[in-house]
């Protein structure tokens, strides 16, 4: 008996998937490390335990943060990169070290092509905020500060290549001043430094900063968001500040190896889904400064696409060079 092309194609695929099936059924069989791609102490930080703890109730096995900061993230996803496709290893990705990375660092990698995406998990309003002692209480005299002084201002971020980076250095632009741009290895040394008066102002995601706004050992100068945060409803959005139609935000999510079997990517994306329609968890994180999301892993990977096609455009434009 012979057995054609075809043939030997169907019986292929359907073995991959009945072993994916199993794998999924076994899964997960020891401990599960989230690498954390920043400094630890941040609010991403803590949403990535979180997000660990809901996995780990949900999957009945402990889950490990690890953190591996360095090269705006990039590190912990190449780390992950080469890591078994079993499940056992994911990674806290962004729109940062998934779309702006490669064109800011010269990667051994493709962050879109070698991650499995398993969910957005949340979108990321930006803030801009500035120490008590800075002369600038709002934008506006934040620029006019900035223009009086050009380039003297330190103005912080939690990483050279982050989203956050380069949507200050869109700011910046689109108000017509210069600052001096000083990156970190992660909002908390960064918030540090605010706080202790060593940097005038800093751009970070809204959820670092909303416990220091709220307690007033920050003043808040806008959001970047359309509308204001249901958590900082004082806040004014740029627009409203005084830089119209400047808008922008970011995403969090998860993602694991390339290679990892489907059924156990959509299994760990129903936990999620499940999680953000849980009215606790939905609160949590808003109040966190966080705007829910759990999507699919085809719309992660879709946005992460497109993001990656719309900073290119952005980064060129700025004339920014690969490291």
């Amino acid at each position: 008996m012979t057995i054609n092309r075809r043939e030997l194609l169907i019986a292929f695929a359907l073995g991959s998937v009945a072993g994916g099936l199993c794998a999924a059924e076994s899964y997960p069989s020891k401990p599960i490390t989230i690498v954390y791609p920043y400094a630890g102490g941040s609010a991403s930080d803590t949403l990535t335990r979180q997000f660990g703890e809901i996995l780990s109730k949900a999957l009945g096995q402990p889950v490990v943060v690890e953190s591996r900061p360095g090269a705006g993230g990039s590190m912990a996803l190449e780390q992950v990169t080469r890591a078994p496709a079993d499940g056992h290893t994911l990674v806290l990705t962004a729109s940062g070290t998934m779309s702006v990375n490669p064109h800011i660092y010269n990667l051994k990698y493709k962050p879109v092509e070698d991650l499995a995406p398993i969910a957005i998990l949340v979108d990321i309003p930006f803030i801009a905020v500035s120490n008590l002692s800075s002369p600038a209480k709002n934008l506006k005299e934040f620029i006019a500060v900035a223009k009086a002084r050009p380039g003297t201002l330190s103005f912080g971020n939690a990483g050279t290549g982050t989203q956050a980076h380069l949507t200050q250095v869109m700011f910046l632009k689109a108000a017509g001043i210069t600052a001096n741009i000083i990156p970190y290895k992660g909002g908390a040394p960064m918030t540090t430094d605010l706080l202790g008066g060593h940097v005038d102002a800093a751009f970070d995601n809204a959820a670092a900063q909303v416990a220091n706004v709220h307690a007033g050992r920050v003043r808040p100068l806008f959001v970047t968001t359309q509308t204001r945060s249901p958590t900082l409803p004082d806040v004014p959005t740029a627009d409203e500040a005084g830089l119209p139609g400047f808008v922008a935000s970011g995403w969090f999510g998860l993602a694991a190896p390339k290679g990892t079997p489907l059924p156990i990517i959509e299994k760990l994306n129903r936990i999620v889904v499940a999680a953000m329609r849980d009215s606790a968890t939905r609160r949590k994180l808003l109040e966190a400064g966080w705007m829910p999301v759990g999507s699919s892993p085809e719309e992660a990977a879709a946005r992460a696409r497109a993001d990656l096609v719309r900073f290119g455009a952005i980064v060129s434009q700025l004339g920014l060079k690969p490291n």
